[in-house]
């Protein structure tokens, strides 16, 4: 992709910013903030969201998990027959329009329950798994951190119904491990820790933490093997549980929860059994903040020149820079698109530093310049964005690395 084909509008100087990551991400062109905790997602931004969703698919879809895409309007009545709309906790986060008696939804629970009745009556037709793409929207009084807590925001979020609690705790666990594997693959070292059920349950969480030190939540974790507790269920841990353990602060990049039948309830979602009794159907939830994973980067994959890009997610792989005379950096740059690279040419008309800055800023994984020095030495000098030293390759070696 030509730079002067695809918009990106970066800043020497930014409005100061209540985080990091929305700091970096604004200045470097990936994010437009519209108001307190509501950004839009610019052209760069976007194709990294592409990025994640895809990563996150592929691992829903190896669950057996449908992918659907419910409306964020929805009915008041949706809520009030779950009896979370007289939960005060739930009503602080939603967005209700008196005049429409209809909400903007912050979670699907109730949504997904009631699209599934009368689509499942027996046994044999569980378990259920559907997952969505969505935009959600919460009440957030104080939004702040960015990216990182927002009223406006991507989600991925997966419902799964069961027919008994023992066929649930399989497919939670495999969840888990799921979701481990996103992040993995996302290049970030998460943490399983044990929290609350919040406005979803009674039953504990699972949530999965990046250790950062301007993350909201404050854990207490055990380094070796990964896991720990938000420090809200600290009261109910006794010595013994509490010993080795080191209180950090984190980012919550995904949950599960045991919903037990609280849902399927109150929508009176049952199936007959083998045997031909009728039972409620066990469910479970399980969410991934989709731009909180943009903020997440942003905010721990950083150096004092710009963004860091994994390379999983970047939104190109290569920043072409040509500094020749004659343009030679154009058959170049055909050579990397007959290649299949991701690659993007910056052949805007200015300065030799601007475009250096551009690059660092943005931060795709590799920079490429091509300038009579370089080719004088047989190639074009290659960066790696994480690292401060610069080699010169040839073109062929180049085209192998894509």
């Amino acid at each position: 992709m030509r730079r002067s084909h695809f918009f990106i509008k970066t800043k020497r100087d930014v409005a100061a910013q209540d985080s990091k990551n929305a700091y970096l991400l604004d200045k470097a062109g990936y994010i437009s903030q519209v108001s307190s905790g509501v950004y839009a997602l610019m052209p760069l931004g976007l194709r990294v969201v592409q990025k994640i969703e895809q990563v996150v698919r592929e691992e829903m879809n190896a669950l057996g998990a449908s992918e659907v895409s419910f409306s964020a309007l929805q009915p008041k009545e949706v809520w009030e027959q779950s009896g979370r709309f007289e939960d005060e906790n739930f009503k602080q986060i939603l967005y209700f329009d008196e005049q429409s008696q209809m909400t903007f939804a912050p979670t699907h629970e109730e949504p997904m329950t009631k699209a599934i009745l009368g689509a499942v009556q027996s046994y044999k037709e569980l378990p259920v798994l559907l997952y969505q793409f969505q935009t959600k929207f919460r009440r957030e009084l104080r939004a702040k951190s960015g990216l990182l807590r927002g009223r406006e925001f991507r989600m991925k979020d997966l419902y799964s119904f069961h027919s008994d609690a023992n066929e649930h705790n399989k497919f939670y666990e495999s969840a888990a491990k799921a979701y481990l594997k996103v992040f993995e693959r996302l290049g970030l070292e998460v943490y399983r820790t044990k929290a609350s059920g919040g406005i979803f349950t009674k039953q504990f969480s699972d949530e999965f933490q990046v250790l950062c030190d301007t993350g909201e939540d404050e854990l207490l974790v055990n380094h070796q093997t990964q896991t720990g507790y938000n420090t809200e269920l600290e009261g109910e841990l006794s010595e013994t549980e509490k010993r080795g353990l080191e209180k950090v602060r984190g980012i919550e990049v995904g949950n599960i929860f045991h919903l037990e039948s609280k849902y399927s309830d109150a929508y009176k979602l049952k199936y007959q059994t083998k045997e031909g009794e009728q039972k409620s159907v066990i469910m479970g939830s399980y969410g991934i903040g989709i731009t909180r994973l943009l903020g997440t980067i942003a905010e721990i994959s950083n150096d004092e020149d710009g963004l860091i890009m994994p390379a999983v997610v970047a939104p190109f792989k290569i920043y072409l820079i040509d500094l020749t005379k004659d343009n030679q950096g154009e058959a170049i740059y055909k050579q990397l698109i007959d290649a299949k690279a991701e690659v993007l040419f910056d052949d805007r008309d200015v300065s030799t530093g601007e475009k250096m800055f551009d690059a660092d800023l943005i931060g795709l994984p590799i920079r490429v310049v091509v300038s009579q020095k370089s080719l004088e030495q047989g190639g074009v000098e290659l960066k790696n964005r994480a690292q401060k030293a610069t080699k010169v390759i040839p073109v062929s070696e180049l085209l192998k690395l894509v």
